[in-house]
């Protein structure tokens, strides 16, 4: 135990170091090597001691350091010394590597600007290259910039550090590809509820740059080669995932599975949180411990404990490959792997050494890894794991002995055959309460809230894990070889695992008494937890663990294959039935989606043609919601229409060719030039996908009875006066007719296009306005409105700063059923031709409407 004691030491010496510098005892200037010191002279203390007991007529007396053993008298002197120099060498170790340390002028950090507000700050250039994966969230793309020189005051000089900063989604940046970038430099904020500037400066990064123009800098890539070809797979799995998985799903599984997280929707992520079951989507401790856990379950039941060793390592260290090998995932593995060589030689006090062990080396390299919360949690629930996973299960096996026997006691084929699969979900469940118990008190303290469904949901979703992780790599690796259709195959076990842990999630997540806010849950509280904690677990040390191993003798083997058979049977009569469900209906479908301030509409034909029109400007947006609305199964969109190139309603359709077959696209003749379609029409082209073009009077006949017509604009010879630039008067204006039922999408179309219609005569009248410009007062005049006479208007908007929708066009619009996307959230229509129904993704179904003839 000498290790778990000195590495106990060092931690507690950094947090003196945090407390030291926070008083204005530490200061700038501290050098960075005296630590090693007394890091050198541990070993000293234990030398003098066990020189002093082999000296002649001293009889010898030396700990059993191996085992809970109490220590010598003698030993205690020497541990004590050892213990104060490692408190000094944590202590040191802070003073020469604090929080935001004291920069020169050959710090990148020495440039900020101290005003987090960028209309104050200077501009500076930035010339480095991209130090991080790129992932996109929310619109934006995050990069990291290892900067190696600046340009401030017109003098350049060469300095060291990274910068954060966030840009546009496109173009696409790789890491290691040299930039200049010029911006204002700001220091990161603190905000009320995070600092953000502490959460930064454990990353190395002291840095931010606002308002960023970019501009690519010829040149090698910068980046390592280990890290490059580790990235690039990690971008090839992100695709492979993408192509064959509808959203959310695929978002959920690239963050289980390569620890890309980003693609998460912010709402479906909240209610992870609310759950208390978001370790099952990111890459934390408790992530890789569960995994490593159920591996081993699975292999000891296999093959036998020590037979089990080698292939569980061999998992753990595949799945940190997946998920790209950052340090974090690496720490994880690190703690994870160790916990299961300790197990496997049934050494509990080996595994606690190897934690505090491998806690020290983290910390060595970077002390302010201490206050990272993933560190904690990670720690935690390897702790929990490997304290507390051994008498859940003896208990467990106490109270129930039933749940544990074997197929040679049970009687009947049906629970022969299932009783190793039930052992293995009886392992995954405690192992998740186990590490649970240990990373719940550290939830509440930093996020003030107690998640009273989280052991329920836990319970309901834990036995799906496994296979997310076990099919989903699996299939995951057969993608990267490039046989998509096995792959596909493959991500169906993952896919419809998913589907069950989000339906739990949410439906955990709705429950009126789901989640608590605790307020005062201050440090002393958490201590007092944790202090509780462990003396339960040492008045249960005497619980012991039995053990069961499957001889693979014939009747063996024939509860083998029962158990695989029945699970493979119901698995796929479930994918069977989801097929089924998800097949034509025989009526038309329209989905206003939810993709922010941008217009997003897409259309399912009663024969399961599908036509997108438009889709906002964030990709991963609008792939969660066509994810909803399309079969699980479907990759492919028969027609996209892109009504002129605003970014906020054609810039997530440049990515669709990523990830969809599109047979056709569609643009107006009056902006086919347009140089802001150049990237959508290198994306399509890329993606084999015909671009077509249409303006007024023209008509696409979608197939079952249903027609998309043309009503504006005209041919640029007959449009009206206005701007030869103006985009929005040049939208496509389009009338969707399926029998008596029609809907009058209307794009971004001003004043003059509505007037001009009016003027020509045009089919106005609809049951349904999709109202123009998102409810900007620029569009959906008055006389438009009586033109029209809709039943319902749909105004597809979301957060913005331009004030949409305007309270004149709702005025406007008064006395009819007004729905919008921000309120709403996703709107679905259905009509058979004769009459509609509407229903909306937030509050009750509109009920059924009876169309009158025309």
């Amino acid at each position: 135990m000498t290790i778990l004691y000195l590495s106990l030491a060092y931690l507690i010496g950094i947090s003196a170091g945090r407390l030291f510098w926070d008083a204005g005892l530490l200061g700038c200037g501290f050098p960075a090597w005296p630590w090693l010191l007394p890091f050198i002279a541990l070993p000293l203390p234990f030398l003098w001691q066990s020189r002093e007991q082999t000296r002649p007529n001293r009889p010898l007396r030396w700990p059993v350091s191996a085992g809970f053993t109490a220590p010598t008298s003698e030993w205690n002197g020497a541990l004590a010394a050892a213990a104060l120099l490692a408190a000094c060498a944590g202590l040191l170790r802070f003073a020469g590597h604090p929080e935001q340390p004291c920069a020169t002028p050959t710090d990148l950090a020495y440039y900020n600007t101290a005003d987090t507000n960028a209309d104050n700050a200077p501009s500076v250039t930035l010339t480095g290259y991209v130090d991080n994966f790129p992932t996109a969230k929310n619109g934006r793309q995050q990069l990291f910039l290892r900067v190696e020189s600046i340009r401030a005051g017109g003098v350049e000089r060469a300095v060291q550090g990274r910068a954060r900063l966030t840009t546009a989604v496109r173009p696409v940046y790789i890491y290691g590809q040299p930039l200049r970038v010029q911006g204002q430099l700001v220091e990161p904020p603190v905000f009320d509820s995070f600092d953000y500037r502490a959460y930064l400066a454990r990353k190395g990064v002291h840095s931010q740059v606002m308002r960023p123009r970019i501009e690519l800098v010829d040149g090698v890539n910068r980046g390592t080669p280990l890290f490059r070809g580790l990235y690039a797979l990690r971008d090839r799995g992100e695709g492979v995932i993408n192509r064959l998985l509808p959203e959310p799903y695929a978002a959920l599984a690239n963050g289980m599975l390569l620890g890309i997280e980003a693609g998460i929707p912010d709402g479906l992520y909240e209610q992870f949180n609310l759950t208390g079951t978001s370790h099952v989507i990111v890459i934390s401790g408790s992530n890789v411990a569960i995994v490593a856990g159920v591996l081993m379950a699975f292999f000891m039941r296999l093959w036998g404990r020590r037979r089990a060793l080698w292939p569980t390592l061999a998992g753990v260290g595949l799945y940190a490959l997946l998920v790209g090998g950052d340090p974090a995932v690496v720490r994880a593995a690190l703690m994870g792997s160790l916990f299961v060589v300790a197990t496997v030689l049934n050494r509990q006090s080996t595994a606690l050494l190897s934690l505090a062990a491998a806690c020290w080396a983290m910390t060595l390299l970077n002390p302010l890894t201490l206050w990272d919360v993933g560190f904690e949690l990670s720690s935690a629930a390897t702790a929990g794991l490997i304290l507390f996973s051994p008498g859940l299960t003896a208990g467990v096996k106490r109270l129930w002995p039933g749940l544990a026997l074997s197929g040679q006691l049970t009687g009947g084929l049906a629970a022969q055959g299932s009783s190793l699969l039930i052992g293995l979900l009886q392992d995954g469940l405690l192992v998740t309460l186990a590490a649970n118990l240990t990373t719940l008190p550290l939830v509440v303290y930093y996020f003030g809230r107690l998640s009273l469904v989280s052991l329920l949901t836990n319970l309901l979703i834990a036995p799906a894990q496994p296979f997310i992780m076990l099919w989903g790599g699996a299939g995951l690796l057969v993608g990267l070889a490039g046989v998509d259709l096995l792959a596909q195959l493959l991500l169906w076990v993952p896919y419809l695992c998913l589907l069950w842990t989000v339906a739990m999630v949410r439906w955990s997540a709705a429950l009126p008494w789901a989640s608590v806010e605790i307020f005062g849950y201050g440090l002393g509280s958490l201590l007092l937890t944790y202090g509780l904690i462990f003396v339960w677990h040492g008045r249960g040390q005497l619980l012991r663990v039995l053990r069961w191993r499957p001889q693979l003798s014939g009747p063996a083997l024939w509860r083998w294959g029962t158990a695989v058979g029945l699970p493979a049977l119901g698995i796929g009569a479930l994918l069977l039935w989801q097929v089924l469900l998800s097949r034509p209906d025989g009526l038309l479908h329209l989905y206003f989606l939810d993709i922010g301030q941008g217009d997003g509409i897409l259309v399912q034909t009663p024969g399961g043609r599908q036509i997108l029109i438009d889709g906002g400007s964030d990709s991963q947006r609008l792939f969660a919601q066509l994810g909803a609305a399309m079969p699980f199964w479907d990759r492919s969109l028969d027609l996209v229409v892109a009504t002129h190139p605003d970014w906020d309603h054609m810039g997530a359709q440049i990515a669709l060719p990523e990830r969809f077959a599109i047979e056709q696209a569609l643009i107006s003749d009056n902006l086919r030039d347009n140089e802001d379609f150049d990237d959508w029409r290198a994306k399509m082209e890329a993606g084999h996908t015909a671009i077509a073009t249409e303006s007024q009077g023209g008509w696409l006949d979608l197939g079952d009875g249903v027609a998309l017509w043309v009503l504006w604009p005209p041919p640029e010879e007959a449009m009206p006066a206005v701007e030869d630039d103006d985009k929005n008067e040049r939208s496509l204006v389009l009338r969707l007719v399926y029998g008596e039922f029609s809907v009058l999408l209307t794009g971004d179309a001003g004043l003059p296009a509505e007037r001009a219609m009016g003027r020509e005569g045009q089919p106005l009248a609809t049951h349904i306005l999709k109202v123009g410009h998102h409810g900007s007062r620029n569009s959906t005049g008055p006389e438009f409105v009586r033109a029209v006479q809709p039943e319902i208007a749909v105004i597809q908007v979301g957060e913005n700063r331009y004030g949409h929708p305007d309270p004149t066009v709702l005025d406007g619009l008064a006395g009819r059923l007004i729905l919008r996307n921000d309120i709403h959230g996703r709107i679905h229509v259905r009509s058979d031709g004769m009459q509609f129904w509407v229903e909306t993704e937030r509050g009750n179904p509109l009920g059924r409407r009876e169309i009158s003839p025309e």
